[in-house]
C-alpha cells in the first residue's frame, strides 16, 4: 500500500548531523576488542544518546553512507596493521598484553583488526610472549556470584599501591593510584595518580571531582575496604544523598558499605588486569632508571625532577588503559548473575539492552553542595594542593626546562632521556 507520509511504525525522524553520528559509529566500532557492537546494541545505543529510533535496514544504510570502517571493511593493509601492532607493543616492556587486549588497544587508536590475523602478528614478533602470559592460580577464595539492580547501584573504590615507595625502593618517590569502578557494567569512572591515597582529604578531593565529571551525579552506594582514608567521603556521600534522594534511608540502602579488602572482589580483581596491562611495563620503565645509576634518591633535584615527570606519563598511561577497558568486550560467563558478553561502556550507557530489568541507579545532586563541601576540605586550593607532586615554582622551572628542550615527546622508553636533560639544564648555575 503506499504511504504518501513516508513515515513508517518508527515515527518521524530528527537524525543527528552527519559529524555526530560518524563519531558514535566509531565509537561502537571501536567496543568489543574492535569486533564492534552488535546491531541490537547499536540501535540501543543511538536511541538512549541521540533520542534516534531507527530500523536495522536503516543503521546499516547510515554506516554505508558515512563509510564506517570495521574488520572486514579495513582501509589498511595488512603491512599497516603488523606496524601498528609492533609499535603498540613498543610500551608493553613487560610482554604481558595477549591478543584480546592488544587487539582493543590497536581498536581505540583507529586500527581494526581480526582475532587471527593479530595472533600471527604476535606470534611473528613476539613469539617468546606467550608462554610467559600462562596463568595458574592456587588456594582461591569461594566466591558467590555478585548481582545489583544496575549501573551506579554500587560503585566500588580503592587504592592500589604496586608502586609505592616501598616497591620502587627509590627513597621517598611513590605513584600511587586510586580508581573506582562500577559492579554492574564492569566501567572504570576514573582511575587516578596521587602523592598519597591514604590522605582522607586527597580522596574525598578526588570523589567530588567524579561527581562534578559526571554531571552531578553519585552512586546509590559506594562499597569500600576498612581504610582511614575513606573517612571524608563516606561523609560527603551520606549528606550529598540525604539532600537528593531522603527517601532512601541509611537503614535500609545504606549510602555506603565498607567491607574486607579480600570481599572488595570488583575493584581488587581489577588490579590484576591492571597490572599486568600497564602495572609491569610502567614499572619495569621506572626502575630502569635506578638500575641504570640515572637516578640518585639522594639528590633532591633528581626526587623534584621525577615528581614533575613521571606521575603524567602515569597518568597518560592509565587514561589508555580506562579507554582500554571500558572498550574491550567482557567475555561470556553463564554462572555470572550480571550481563557479560560485551563492553563495559556499553553495558553503562545502555543497561537495558544487556538486562531487561536493569536501569540507571545515579541520584542527581545539588552541584552548590559539592562546592560548600569541597570548601570544607581546603577548597579549590585544598585540592590543588593535595593533587600536587611538585610545588608550583619548581613546575614552572621544569616546564621552562622542557621548552629550552623544545619539548620533546615523553613515553616509557624516552622518560629518562628526558629526565637527563632537564636536570641537566636546571644543574646549571643561574
Amino acid at each position: 500500500m503506499p504511504n504518501p507520509t513516508g513515515n513508517n511504525q518508527y515515527g518521524e525522524k530528527k537524525y543527528p548531523s552527519d559529524s555526530d553520528l560518524y563519531d558514535s559509529f566509531i565509537q561502537y566500532s571501536r567496543e568489543n576488542s574492535g569486533s564492534s557492537l552488535s546491531a541490537d546494541e547499536q540501535l540501543a545505543r543511538l536511541e538512549k544518546e541521540h533520542g534516534l529510533s531507527i530500523s536495522r535496514r536503516k543503521l546499516f544504510d547510515l554506516r554505508k553512507k558515512l563509510q564506517i570502517p570495521s574488520v572486514r571493511k579495513n582501509t589498511s593493509s595488512r603491512h599497516d596493521r603488523a606496524q601498528a601492532t609492533i609499535d603498540l607493543k613498543t610500551n608493553d616492556l613487560a610482554g604481558k598484553w595477549g591478543v584480546e587486549q592488544a587487539r582493543q588497544r590497536l581498536a581505540n587508536k583507529g586500527v581494526l583488526i581480526a582475532r587471527d590475523e593479530l595472533r600471527e602478528h604476535l606470534h611473528d614478533h613476539f613469539d617468546e610472549e606467550f608462554d610467559k602470559r600462562f596463568i595458574g592460580s592456587r588456594g582461591a577464595i569461594n566466591r558467590i556470584p555478585l548481582n545489583c539492580l544496575g549501573p551506579w547501584h554500587q560503585v566500588h573504590c580503592d587504592g592500589h599501591e604496586k608502586l609505592n615507595d616501598q616497591a620502587l625502593n627509590m627513597g621517598t618517590v611513590k605513584l600511587p593510584i586510586y580508581a573506582f569502578k562500577d559492579q554492574f557494567a564492569s566501567f572504570v569512572l576514573a582511575m587516578q595518580v596521587l602523592p598519597n591515597v591514604r590522605n582522607k582529604e586527597t580522596i574525598c578531593h578526588l570523589f567530588l571531582d567524579l561527581v562534578e565529571m559526571y554531571g552531578g551525579r553519585i552512586p546509590l552506594q559506594i562499597v569500600m575496604d576498612m581504610g582511614s582514608e575513606i573517612g571524608d567521603m563516606c561523609r560527603a556521600q551520606a549528606v550529598l544523598r540525604a539532600e537528593a534522594a531522603p527517601d532512601f534511608t541509611e537503614a535500609e540502602w545504606p549510602s555506603t558499605v565498607q567491607v574486607q579488602s579480600k570481599k572488595n572482589t570488583p575493584i581488587e580483581g581489577f588490579w590484576r588486569w591492571k597490572r599486568n596491562g600497564e602495572g609491569h611495563s610502567i614499572r619495569e620503565a621506572i626502575l630502569i632508571g635506578r638500575n641504570n645509576g640515572i637516578y640518585n634518591p639522594n639528590n633532591t633535584l633528581h626526587v623534584n625532577v621525577f615528581n614533575w615527570l613521571w606521575p603524567p606519563l602515569v597518568q597518560h598511561r592509565l587514561d589508555e588503559f580506562c579507554e582500554y577497558w571500558n572498550n574491550h568486550r567482557v567475555s561470556s560467563q553463564k554462572k555470572k548473575l550480571l550481563p557479560s558478553g560485551t563492553s563495559p561502556r556499553q553495558m553503562w550507557t545502555s543497561p537495558e539492552s544487556v538486562r531487561a530489568d536493569a536501569h540507571d541507579c545515579s541520584v542527581y545532586i545539588n552541584l552548590d553542595t559539592v562546592s560548600r563541601l569541597r570548601e570544607g576540605i581546603g577548597g579549590v586550593e585544598g585540592r590543588a594542593k593535595a593533587f600536587a607532586f611538585v610545588d608550583p615554582e619548581f613546575q614552572a622551572l621544569a616546564d621552562d626546562a622542557l621548552g629550552q628542550l623544545e619539548y620533546p615527546g615523553i613515553d616509557l622508553r624516552t622518560a629518562w632521556d628526558v629526565f637527563v636533560a632537564v636536570v641537566d639544564i636546571l644543574s646549571q648555575p643561574t
